[in-house]
Parts: C-alpha cells; sequence; structure tokens
C-alpha cells in the first residue's frame, strides 16, 4: 500500500503559509494536527505575527451574557460582525467561549488577547488581580498584578484600560484620583503622578440596577489613555441633569512620559451622557443632545482640538428609540457607539434600554435592531480580533 504524502511534499511551504493565513484561527488551528511540520509552521512567531496583521480584516465583538436572576456575567463570546450584519437574527451557543472564572469584568482586548478583572468578596479590604486569556485558543494566565485595595475604595470605581505599548501589554488604572500602570514584561504595578482633574461619572441603569461598568472606562489611541473629566469641579455622579460641555475635558495621559495633557471638546452646548470612544483609530465624542437627538463628533487629527468635526447628528425618530421617561433615572436611555462594519458604513451602538444592538447604516440613514436570543450586556461589548497571541 502506497504511503500518503505529507502535505509539505506536494505543496511549499510558502503556498501553504499563505492560504493558511485566509483562514480564520478556528480553521486554523484544527491543521495543527495535520503533521509536525505543519504544527511547527502555525506555531511560528513569525505566522503569528503575519495571520495578527490580516485579522482587523475580520472584525469581531466580544459579548458579555449575563445571568438576569443575578445581574452577573457568565462568559465572553467572540461573534464576527459580519455575521451580525448579514443575519440579525442570532441565537448564541448555550457554551460560551470562555468563563470568566473568578473574574467578573471584561476590561478590553488587544491583539487577541482579554483582559479580565476580578476580586475578592470578602469583607475588609479587598484583594484585586488581572488575567489575560485567549477565548479562541483556550489559554488562560494566572492571576497577574495583584494587590489590595481598601474597601472605602470601591471596586466598581475603578477604571481600568488595557493596552499594548512600547512592546508590552499594559493595565492602567485610575482611582480617586490616583493612577497605577502594570507592565506585563516587568509583572509590577508603579504608581504614576495623580490624576489633574476629576473623572466624569454617570451612572447608566441596567436591567433596572444603577451601574457604570464600562462608562468613561479611559480609552487607547497612539500612546495615550484618554479619559472624560470636569474641568473645574468636585468629583460627581452625573445621574439625570445635563452638563454644559464647557465643563468637560479631556484628560490624555502619554504613556511614553507618563505626562497628562487636556483637550477640550467641541463647545457650545448643553449635554447628556457624553462619552468619548476610539473608533477605526480616531476619536469620537458623543452624547444626548435636547432629548431629541443623538450626536457624534470626530477628531479627524488627534490632539488638535480645532479638528473636531460634527461627524453625525441622529433623531431619536430615525434610531427607532423610545424616549419615555427621559426624566426619570431608571427610564434614562443611554447610547454608546461600538464599532463600525469593516467598510465603515454602519456604526453599532449599544443601547442600556433594549436587549438589542442598534445597526445605523450610514449611507441610507436607516436603523435596525439585532435580534439575538440571549440576554447581551450590549453596552460593554467590546472590539475584538481572534489572533494566536498568548
Amino acid at each position: 500500500m502506497a504511503e500518503h504524502s505529507n502535505p509539505t511534499d506536494l505543496f511549499p511551504n510558502d503556498l501553504i503559509t499563505k492560504i493558511l493565513l485566509l483562514l480564520n484561527v478556528k480553521s486554523i488551528l484544527r491543521f495543527k494536527c495535520v503533521s509536525k511540520s505543519w504544527n511547527t509552521l502555525i506555531s511560528d512567531s513569525i505566522f503569528i505575527k503575519l495571520h495578527l496583521q490580516l485579522s482587523p480584516q475580520n472584525k469581531h465583538l466580544l459579548l458579555i451574557p449575563f445571568d438576569p436572576k443575578n445581574n452577573q456575567n457568565s462568559g465572553i463570546v467572540s461573534f464576527p460582525i459580519c455575521r451580525l450584519l448579514e443575519n440579525k437574527s442570532v441565537t448564541l451557543v448555550n457554551e460560551p467561549n470562555m468563563h470568566m472564572k473568578d473574574c467578573s469584568r471584561v476590561i478590553g482586548s488587544c491583539n487577541g488577547l482579554v483582559c479580565l478583572l476580578g476580586f475578592s468578596s470578602t469583607i475588609g479590604p479587598q484583594d484585586i488581580w488581572i488575567r489575560l486569556c485567549n477565548p479562541i485558543t483556550g489559554f488562560v494566565s494566572e492571576k497577574l498584578g495583584s494587590f489590595r485595595q481598601s474597601r472605602q475604595h470601591a471596586f466598581k470605581r475603578l477604571r481600568c484600560t488595557f493596552c499594548y505599548h512600547n512592546s508590552t501589554y499594559k493595565v492602567v488604572v485610575y482611582c480617586c484620583k490616583e493612577v497605577k500602570v502594570f507592565s506585563l514584561s516587568e509583572n509590577s504595578w508603579r504608581n504614576i503622578q495623580k490624576f489633574p482633574l476629576f473623572i466624569f461619572n454617570y451612572m447608566v441603569v441596567f436591567n433596572d440596577i444603577p451601574v457604570n461598568e464600562g462608562v468613561n472606562e479611559g480609552v487607547y489611541l497612539r500612546g495615550t489613555v484618554n479619559w472624560l473629566a470636569f474641568r473645574n469641579k468636585l468629583e460627581r455622579i452625573q445621574y439625570l441633569n445635563g452638563v454644559d460641555v464647557e465643563e468637560l475635558v479631556i484628560v490624555s495621559l502619554d504613556l511614553g512620559t507618563e505626562t497628562y495633557r487636556q483637550l477640550l471638546p467641541p463647545l457650545g452646548f448643553d449635554v447628556v451622557g457624553p462619552t468619548i470612544a476610539v473608533l477605526m483609530e480616531c476619536l469620537y465624542f458623543s452624547y444626548h443632545f435636547e432629548r431629541s437627538h443623538f450626536v457624534m463628533w470626530k477628531m479627524t487629527e488627534f490632539g488638535v482640538e480645532e479638528s473636531w468635526t460634527q461627524f453625525f447628528k441622529i433623531s431619536y425618530q430615525n434610531l427607532q428609540v423610545n424616549t419615555f421617561g427621559w426624566g426619570v433615572m431608571y427610564l434614562r436611555l443611554f447610547l454608546f457607539p461600538l464599532c463600525f462594519s469593516e467598510n465603515g458604513d454602519t456604526l453599532i451602538l449599544a443601547s442600556n434600554k433594549e436587549k438589542q444592538a442598534i445597526l445605523y447604516n450610514l449611507r441610507d440613514g436607516t436603523a435596525t435592531r439585532t435580534i439575538v436570543t440571549n440576554n447581551i450586556k450590549w453596552y460593554i461589548s467590546k472590539d475584538y480580533v481572534e489572533s494566536f497571541v498568548q
């Protein structure tokens, strides 16, 4: 009987590499068992880097299913944005890509790695830690960066940002004007200079429970972490009333110099529920205007205040959102931009008042809803690219 030919005997390695790079991570993982040479190729750091460079062409959302009985996050599901756009009616598999184990919050994702935050529930000072995981490969790190926090500084007041800077992964944590940075390469925390102002704190009501998880956590862009803050006021929680935009400023932390600078948002109006987001490598400032419109501005040149340009102003009618009970905290609407589709034609928005995400088509000005049968916390969903990084 003739022996089976080794695939590498039939095709050159360069061709095999080019073909594999076109596939998603799950498909490629199945080919690791074809032969030792394929396993070596797929595990090679150069292949992993090349595949990561192509990954942004296949964007995903990290969806966080939750149990409405106890309002607890139950896992992480990586879902392709293209599938969400093609088929708005979706039922997620019962088994998520990864359970959150002893962590309860998703800080963010970078290069296919997801950063999770965990804390002890014992009475007294809290132990806080992070874990890195890859939902596709199944990799989960040990507890990293454990530190102790006094009980008076409640866990939910932490503002955390996950990023990749200067060839290492970092976590930036803000709490009560104290800022610390965890570097994976050093496996340690460092306190840096105090935050110069007070972070804007907006409470969102979801599932009849006031929360601030995922709101104004700090966004990473080009070596900086950026937060909304009050310019000249003491810390306060913004529930109902609007705020004059001139009360706000964007505080930008340069991770290279570990110094802060202040950037003004577009000025001249009252806003409700302001937030900042990074979409397609640009900074956006969004808010609700006169209880009738959702507005987004784009900073076309990061760091240049004069480059703010109004991106759009959409009426609630066009978005088909219900504004009943606007003046009541438990019914207040909050919209948060999650991401654009790959071609930039569709913006995916999260809402705290609905169990579905809003898909807004920028070309024809139409809005549709996803129909995901699972309970999803859309407003804490994260954009994500699948990779082999671990």
